[in-house]
């Protein structure tokens, strides 16, 4: 946790290539194919380690051991998984307290206040699980607002972990999440993206059915790592080239 708190809300990444990963949820064996195969560059992780999958714990411990070996290599971006009211209710607080016992699950939410909430790397490109949120002009704006503690305090951080691209709208609108979520269209990324002097957003968060996916000419890109979604996992490439995608089981 200590190397963790030490970086800050939204990190400023800059390499010469950059492996991007979405969800993995329990995915064991997405998380260590990328950490085995990857052997130049950064690895970014874009959140949702834990809930649903069948090796939640083991995937979180394996990225954090690969944080700690190789700091300035592996990044790990919160999720709107990683918070205590969702671990309640989607299985992480459950498989904790049965393998690890009772009032070990305050260590993970401990940890998910110290983990970032977004990145840019090579001053072009914005990494976040979710998208835009309402109520933020640029990912600076965003950065003042600060990391979370157990749960998303701040309502426009808990949309940017939670809003999704909809081609449909032009500006913002209701989200089929519900509650705080919302959708973003084209004119609220091109304007975020402006106003961050930024050319692209990578995010994660939606089990696309070919694992990746490109919207709003190339401005956006979502990528979904976990292969419990009976989706092929991919991730986002990021080099000189531009950007591009693979399948995990191409590494």
């Amino acid at each position: 946790m200590a190397i963790l708190s030490r970086e800050g809300p939204v990190l400023h990444i800059e390499a010469g290539s950059a492996l991007v990963v979405g969800d993995t949820h329990g995915d064991h064996e997405t998380s260590e194919r990328v950490l085995d195969r990857c052997a130049s560059g950064v690895m970014v992780f874009l959140g949702d380690y834990v809930d649903r999958g069948p090796y939640q714990l083991e995937n979180l411990v394996r990225l954090l051991e690969a944080k700690q070996t190789e700091p300035s290599r592996v990044y790990l971006l919160r999720g709107n998984h990683e918070t205590r009211e969702m671990n309640m209710y989607y299985g992480f607080y459950d498989v904790v307290s049965r393998r690890l016992g009772a009032g070990a699950y305050s260590l993970f939410a401990e940890l998910y206040a110290t983990i970032p909430i977004g990145a840019v790397l090579n001053r072009s490109t914005i990494l976040l699980h979710g998208g835009v949120p309402e109520g933020a002009s640029s990912i600076s704006d965003l950065e003042q607002r600060g990391k979370q503690g157990e749960d998303l305090e701040d309502p426009v951080v808990f949309q940017a972990l939670w809003n999704d691209p909809s081609e449909g709208l032009e500006e913002f609108g209701p989200s089929p999440r519900g509650g705080m979520a919302r959708l973003f269209g084209r004119r609220a990324l091109e304007r975020f993206l402006s106003s961050s002097r930024c050319e692209r957003l990578v995010r994660a968060h939606e089990p696309v059915p070919g694992g990746y996916e490109v919207l709003f000419g190339q401005m956006l890109a979502t990528v979904f790592s976990c292969r419990y979604y009976h989706i092929r996992p991919a991730v986002a490439v990021i080099g000189a080239g531009g950007l591009s995608f693979t399948y995990v089981d191409e590494l």
